[in-house]
């Protein structure tokens, strides 16, 4: 019972504050409403690490999280903020050492586990040799693209077996990962976010999404037998169960890289955890998401027809902000080889990582997801701005620049 109280009340002040940044939205999506003066050698450096979450994926540039803390950053501190994003969709913190990238891209929203996160330290760490200066802060996630998105989505996926996978890779590889962060740039302050559940029982229970559920299991001989009802259960449990284990383990990671002694106020890594409400997940009725661009409506007569036939091709659409540019460097990205004379194995593992990329904002934080994450990373760094010295006194500043 007092579980289901703390659900509510955190459900209540998610939703007041989606009401609250609404208001507010139209304003902010107009880039920095604050101009500061970028003439100055003391720009302050923000560094972005991690997968397609810390990317933005499906946003555009101003609507992602990274860029709104910027935009409030220069504004708190009357510095300019400058930003410099490695982060990119699809990447593990760590991969085999003997594994060569087959494709490559340009675009951070085409999926692709390399460059690795360890890869985009060792990146970040030569652009700031190179130019002289180093990060104050750094945002940075990882570890759902190293448990594999398909075990989340997989209804036999046994829990047992995904706590383990979880707590290695979002607890140990995380910690190595964070330890290599701070040895690299020790005066930084390091936030680290959560991840979310995907569904919950207020997921839309449609013919669409049973559909996809049922192609996404039926390569597993033990999901086979399942029953809608059962496969759905399935799902939520696992979402619920990675939330869950996820929190604890990024959280524990951050806790041991501080070091027992490091208290609130001292601590240089920083955990926040997003709490989405049931109605906040996927094809939810409130939900800060991206989805599908009919899963949350009623699907009936020849609409349902159209939509059922229609998945995997042009008629059916992620509901994102990047979605045709997307496309565009998807198929550039996993387009046939020339000159090579591909095997049947090939072609389909080719043609799915093209799937895979064009529906790749699903699940992401939308619009709306990306302010919410604004708002606790903030909450975050209030406790550090004045702390890390960041602040640059308005009047003394302008006198300076009058003489």
């Amino acid at each position: 019972m007092m579980k289901l109280k703390r659900l509510n009340k955190v459900s209540l002040i998610v939703s007041t504050l989606i009401a609250f940044i609404s208001l507010t939205a139209s304003a902010a999506f107009a880039g920095c409403p604050n101009q500061v003066d970028s003439s100055g050698a003391d720009a302050l450096q923000m560094l972005v690490l991690g997968d397609s979450i810390m990317w933005g994926q499906g946003l555009k540039d101003d609507e992602k999280f990274s860029s709104r803390v910027k935009c409030w950053l220069q504004e708190q501190t009357n510095r300019e903020v400058k930003l410099h994003m490695e982060a990119h969709s699809g990447a593990v913190i760590s991969g085999s050492a003997l594994a060569q990238p087959t494709f490559t891209a340009s675009d951070g929203e085409v999926n692709l586990v390399s460059p690795t996160i360890n890869e985009q330290l060792d990146h970040a760490v030569q652009f700031y040799k190179q130019n002289q200066v180093t990060p104050a802060l750094i945002l940075m996630n990882g570890c759902i693209n190293d448990v594999g998105v398909k075990n989340l989505l997989a209804a036999s996926t046994p829990l047992e077996d995904l706590r383990a996978q979880v707590r290695q890779n979002c607890g140990e590889k995380m910690q190595t990962l964070l330890q290599r962060v701070r040895n690299n740039f020790p005066q930084a302050e390091v936030v680290v976010t959560s991840y979310y559940p995907i569904v919950s029982t207020q997921t839309a229970d449609n013919a669409f999404l049973r559909l996809l559920v049922k192609e996404l299991n039926n390569q597993r001989p033990e999901a086979r037998h399942m029953t809608d009802k059962e496969m759905r259960e399935r799902l939520i449990a696992i979402s619920n169960e990675w939330y869950k284990t996820s929190t604890a383990s990024l959280a524990e990671a951050v806790m041991k890289t501080n070091g027992a002694g490091a208290g609130p106020s001292s601590a240089k890594v920083r955990f926040v955890e997003l709490q989405f409400g049931p109605e906040h997940l996927f094809a939810a009725p409130e939900s800060l998401l991206w989805t599908f661009l009919f899963a949350s409506t009623h699907l009936s007569g020849f609409t349902k027809v159209v939509v059922l036939l229609s998945f995997g091709t042009a008629a059916y659409k992620a509901n994102d902000h990047m979605r045709d540019s997307r496309i565009k460097s998807c198929k550039d990205t996993f387009k046939k080889p020339t000159g090579i004379k591909e095997d049947k194995k090939q072609k389909e593992d080719r043609e799915d990582l093209f799937l895979t990329c064009r529906y790749a904002s699903l699940g992401h934080p939308n619009h709306m997801g990306a302010l919410v994450y604004t708002e606790a990373i903030k909450g975050q760094l209030l406790q550090v701005i004045d702390r890390a010295g960041w602040k640059r006194d308005r009047i003394a500043h302008s006198e300076d620049k009058k003489q």
